[in-house]
């Protein structure tokens, strides 16, 4: 993707957000499997999201990506602000963390249902920093729960490097990457890139206004041409996610003006994560 072409699509496609609308909480909150569903038998698949600096998007990505993939996703966040908090699952009220106890038994676990409005979700939990195995060991793990449970997973990595985002990555046929057009952002990029050479890695422009410095698209690119990393759809900056109180994903709500954009971009995330490598 030459400059120019980045420029254009960005310039052009990036959306702002629509002003908000009241949304109520949602409270249902999925305890535990349900046993009807029969997924499709397919080869080990794992999709891993990375980032070496918090609040890019990362965890948001992984939700939506997750929902419109039919993955399970799969928490390797081990802070509060993580996809499993807000998927409705409370650490707090449980004996055992299904995680864990999955690495230290060698068994695969089961996912908790979504019941259809939520990804299916194998959940982080706070104790996950202290208790990671090796990133060849969670590798191994990772690719097995795939083929055990005939699915794909998404993984949310924690932000910064560890042995559990080591081992996501290298499991995974392509590491999605939040990209953010900030100076401090991109150099975190620049940290991830260099560190982890030869990775399936796509960088998706993320949280992109209306008209960002052509600077920092030539920078972008740079970083992508330099570290041979594929540059995706981008995501536009949409002040009232942040707000958002709603469980369920954006892509598995109803349609709305405010997030048509939104889903339509996510869609096409999407399809460059199907398509990647194949």
């Amino acid at each position: 993707m030459t400059s120019e072409t980045l420029k254009d699509v960005i310039g052009e496609d990036a959306k702002t957000a629509i002003p908000a609308q009241h949304e109520c909480r949602d409270e249902e909150v999925a305890t535990d499997a349900s046993g009807g569903y029969e997924p499709p038998k397919q080869e080990p698949d794992v999709v891993a999201v990375a980032g070496f600096k918090g609040g890019v998007g990362k965890s948001r990505t992984a939700k939506e990506l997750a929902w419109l993939l039919n993955g399970v996703l799969t928490d390797f966040e081990w802070d509060w602000g993580g996809v499993t908090r807000g998927w409705g699952y409370f650490e707090e009220d449980r004996i055992k963390s299904p995680l864990i106890r999955a690495f230290q038994t060698g068994e695969t676990p089961r996912p908790l249902s979504g019941r259809g409005r939520k990804p299916d979700l194998i959940p982080g939990h706070t104790d996950f920093e202290r208790n990671q195995p090796r990133a060849a060991a969670v590798a191994e793990s990772l690719l097995q729960w795939s083929r055990d449970l005939k699915r794909r997973l998404v993984v949310d990595t924690h932000p910064g490097g560890s042995e559990s985002t080591y081992g996501a990555m290298a499991a995974a046929r392509v590491t999605v990457v939040p990209a953010v057009l900030g100076n401090e952002e991109l150099r975190a990029l620049e940290g991830l890139l260099k560190n982890l050479p030869d990775y399936p890695l796509l960088l998706i422009p993320y949280k992109v206004g209306r008209s960002p410095a052509a600077w920092l698209l030539d920078e972008l690119e740079r970083l992508a041409d330099e570290n041979n990393a594929e540059i995706g759809p981008a995501v536009g900056d949409y002040y009232w996610i942040p707000q958002r109180r709603l469980r369920v994903p954006i892509c598995a709500s109803p349609l709305s003006k405010r997030t048509t954009s939104f889903v339509e971009e996510m869609k096409a995330v999407a399809e460059a994560v199907e398509k990647y490598g194949r």
